[in-house]
C-alpha cells in the first residue's frame, strides 16, 4: 500500500510540469531607427479609413496598427531647421484574421486554423514653405502569421502585437532605405 501511494505521489509530481507562459511584446520604438529631418515641423495625416466589419479587426484592439504608426513616428523622427513641411500619410494600416483548412493536419491538430495579415502602406512627403512638392517616398511593407483557432486571448494578442512588432522593424529598415534614396540631402 505504500509502496503505491508512493508510486502515485511521484507519477502526481512527475505530472505537475508549469505551463509554458508567452511573454507580452513590449513596444519600445526606441529599439528602432531615428530619422533627423530637415523641416520645421512634422505632420501626420491618417488617410486610412478604418473598416470595422469582417475580415478586419484592426479596431478590436486595444491600440491599433495605425496608432502604432502615429507612435513610432512621434518617438522616431525629429524635425531640424527652420524652413519644410515633412508630411506624413498613413495610406494603409490593415489587419485581417481570415480562416483557412489546415491540410497538414495531423489527427489532434486543429483542422480549421488563423492566418492574421498586416499590410502598412506609408506616404512620406517634404513640401516647402510654399507648399510645393520637393522629394516624396511610398513605403509598404505586409507581414502574415497563423495561428490555432482555439487559443486563449492573451495568446491571440501576443501572437498579433509580435506581428505588428516585426511589421515595424520591417517598416524602419524599408523607411530608412527609401529615405536615404529619395531625400538624402534632407535626412541628416
Amino acid at each position: 500500500m505504500k509502496k503505491l501511494f508512493l508510486l502515485f505521489v511521484i507519477l502526481f509530481i512527475n505530472s505537475c510540469q508549469p505551463v509554458e507562459q508567452l511573454e507580452s511584446i513590449v513596444f519600445d520604438n526606441q529599439q528602432l531607427s531615428k530619422f533627423d529631418v530637415s523641416s520645421k515641423t512634422i505632420e501626420i495625416k491618417e488617410i486610412f479609413e478604418k473598416k470595422f466589419s469582417d475580415p478586419y479587426i484592426g479596431h478590436t484592439l486595444e491600440v491599433d496598427p495605425s496608432q502604432r504608426i502615429i507612435s513610432w513616428v512621434n518617438d522616431n523622427f525629429k524635425s531640424i531647421g527652420n524652413e519644410n513641411i515633412f508630411i506624413v500619410s498613413i495610406v494603409d494600416a490593415s489587419l485581417l484574421q481570415t480562416e483557412f483548412e489546415n491540410t497538414q493536419a495531423k489527427n489532434f491538430d486543429e483542422k480549421i486554423n488563423y492566418k492574421y495579415e498586416l499590410f502598412y502602406l506609408i506616404e512620406f512627403n517634404l513640401l516647402d514653405d510654399s507648399r510645393n512638392l520637393i522629394a516624396t517616398t511610398l513605403v509598404e511593407t505586409s507581414r502574415s502569421t497563423t495561428s490555432g483557432m482555439y487559443i486563449s486571448i492573451n495568446e491571440k494578442e501576443n501572437i498579433i502585437n509580435d506581428l505588428i512588432y516585426q511589421s515595424l522593424e520591417d517598416l524602419t529598415s524599408e523607411t530608412e532605405t527609401l529615405l536615404k534614396k529619395y531625400m538624402d540631402e534632407y535626412i541628416l
